[in-house]
């Protein structure tokens, strides 16, 4: 049996060579993204996630990912703007195990106006990009802490064991600060992971690792999201709580 996963493993791996020597276009961001979903998956089995907080919902793709792929747990969705909101509530529709609040999480409570993209929504920002290659449009949207919200939102969230996923558009480090007060029942983190500045004021992935790292996690995979100009723009990044034998470094 071993002798027939290698065989079928070099042949595979002869047929990569080739089509890259022929050059042939190949479906790079497809099978990251699938690689992606594997990884994701993984890291809640092994963590035995059974709440995740989507965090920058927008319209709903995430946490209906999450359920096509067999995740039967709780999700808490948010997203501030309500175009978008509305669109992820529709899916919510018929599942108890989903809800979502119209807010977005950050540092401290108050309202702020987020960049709204309207052809990409995907793009949408609490921070201003650097360069406006599309037409923006502003709209005022709550701003929340989650350690805040949470424990009305999950009396009993320190006895679960939670996933935050965070994809803000450059603002996950202000979304994690947020997050203290309630970080000790995170056992995993996904959050998008800036390399060359989309956004002023976004932190670089060095940075953000550095932060996550400081604070007990410790790095499980990554891939890339986007590139320009034939380097890595952005990287969504895997983390874990790490275990008392790893260590961690000091906050």
């Amino acid at each position: 049996m071993n002798a027939i996963r290698h065989a079928l493993k070099d042949g595979s791996r002869r047929l990569a060579l080739q089509a890259v020597r022929m050059g042939l276009p190949l479906p790079g961001r497809p099978l990251q993204a699938l690689a992606e979903h594997v990884g994701l998956r993984d890291l809640i089995r092994g963590e035995r996630i059974d709440v995740v907080l989507d965090v920058g919902a927008n319209t709903g793709q995430f946490a209906q990912g999450l359920r096509q792929a067999g995740f039967a747990g709780r999700i808490l969705s948010f997203e501030p703007v309500r175009r978008d909101f509305d669109a992820a509530s529709r899916r919510m529709r018929g599942d108890p195990l989903w809800t979502g609040l119209c807010m977005a999480l950050g540092d401290a409570d108050g309202t702020a106006a987020i960049n709204v993209v309207p052809s990409l929504t995907v793009m949408n920002s609490l921070l201003s990009p650097i360069t406006a290659s599309r037409p923006l449009e502003t709209e005022q949207v709550a701003v929340r802490r989650l350690d805040g919200v949470l424990p009305d939102l999950l009396p009993d969230h320190a006895a679960r064991r939670l996933l935050l996923k965070m994809d803000t558009q450059g603002y996950d480090l202000r979304c994690f600060a947020g997050a203290q007060g309630c970080l000790g029942a995170v056992r995993a983190l996904y959050s998008e992971l800036s390399v060359l500045p989309i956004y002023a004021g976004a932190p670089h992935y060095l940075e953000s690792l550095a932060r996550y790292e400081a604070a007990g996690f410790v790095l499980t995979d990554l891939t890339v999201v986007s590139r320009r100009a034939g380097a890595i723009q952005e990287m969504n990044g895997l983390m874990r709580r790490a275990h008392h034998d790893e260590g961690t470094r000091a906050a």
